[in-house]
């Protein structure tokens, strides 16, 4: 099904320290308010502390957030850090233009999820002004299928784009531009920087074999009350996919090491390098197994559980 073996990203803990000047978005965002030490805080009150929200849980003054869960309860990442907490559904947001300038240090790879807006543009420079050594630039439209389609229907936006083997540089700089026509609305689900590992062997074999499959699963939830009538509450979605592969039994104990190292916090996932797989590729918690299937081959087993979007 791929022309390359799949792969996964293993993210970088990406921290405020890494998020550079030149990022649009302040640390402390229209509409938040930052925590200060002096001020008497009443139930119900959200402040800004070390890129979270916060909710006043029981009136405070001098308590910082975090360290007293009767005092404070954590609601989310704030607007400047929400592309970096996991979740796919907490996104930075703005209008007309939103750059992020990362120095995340040695890095591979890259993923965007839940984008919206017209155009992407990506720079990466070997150091903090220095010279652009990888780039890209294009809409955030897919191409039409068809006629009918191009002269009559609205392109489908694209919401996410990976980048791979990037140039290794310890201070590299990395300049990620989404911007919308007409001042509208912009924003950003997820940015994860990383390090691409082969998962499924380095040989032949690798690809992800006929029969993948990705599946919608909806956390909205129908309430029927006791005259019949009924509530909708509409929820985020997720996409599951399942995977099979067939891969060199000299490689799974590698594959298994990997699926170790990314347990507990979600990775990207591609399947398929072929745009027409896009739909196979994704992010979330990933989990398999390995079979022998004779003595030079293994089939592996993966289920990606996809975040909610």
């Amino acid at each position: 099904m791929s022309t390359a073996n799949a792969v996964i990203l293993t993210p970088i803990n990406i921290i405020d320290a890494m998020i550079a000047a030149g990022t649009s978005i302040p640390v402390v965002d229209t509409g938040e308010v930052a925590w200060a030490v002096g001020t008497a805080y009443t139930v119900g009150t959200l402040v800004n502390h070390t890129g979270s929200i916060w909710d006043a849980v029981s009136p405070s003054t001098g308590v910082t957030p975090g360290t007293d869960s009767t005092k404070w309860l954590r609601k989310g990442p704030t607007n400047r850090m929400a592309p970096f907490d996991d979740q796919m559904d907490t996104k930075a947001r703005g209008t007309g233009s939103m750059t992020y300038v990362l120095r995340p240090g040695f890095s591979t790879g890259l993923g965007l999820w839940g984008m919206q807006g017209d155009h992407l543009n990506i720079a990466i420079y070997d150091q903090p002004g220095g010279t652009l050594v990888d780039g890209y630039d294009a809409d955030l439209y897919a191409q039409a299928l068809g006629l009918y389609e191009l002269l009559f229907m609205p392109l489908r936006q694209r919401t996410q784009h990976y980048m791979r083997n990037l140039p290794l540089y310890p201070d590299a700089e990395v300049h990620i531009t989404i911007t919308a026509t007409g001042g509208g609305p912009v924003a950003v689900g997820l940015i994860s920087i990383g390090h691409w590992d082969t998962l499924l062997g380095t040989s032949d074999l690798g690809g992800v074999e006929y029969g993948a499959n990705a599946a919608v699963k909806s956390y909205s939830y129908r309430k029927v009350n006791d005259d019949g009538t009924a509530v909708r509450q509409r929820r985020g979605s997720a996409t599951n996919v399942s995977c099979s592969v067939v891969i060199d039994a000299e490689q799974a104990n590698h594959a298994m090491e990997l699926l170790h190292q990314v347990q507990g916090r979600p990775v990207a996932f591609i399947a398929s390098d072929l745009p027409r797989y896009d739909y196979l590729n994704g992010f979330g918690d990933l989990s398999g197994d390995v079979t022998p299937e004779n003595y030079g081959l293994a089939r592996m087993n993966l289920k990606i559980e996809g975040v909610v979007q």
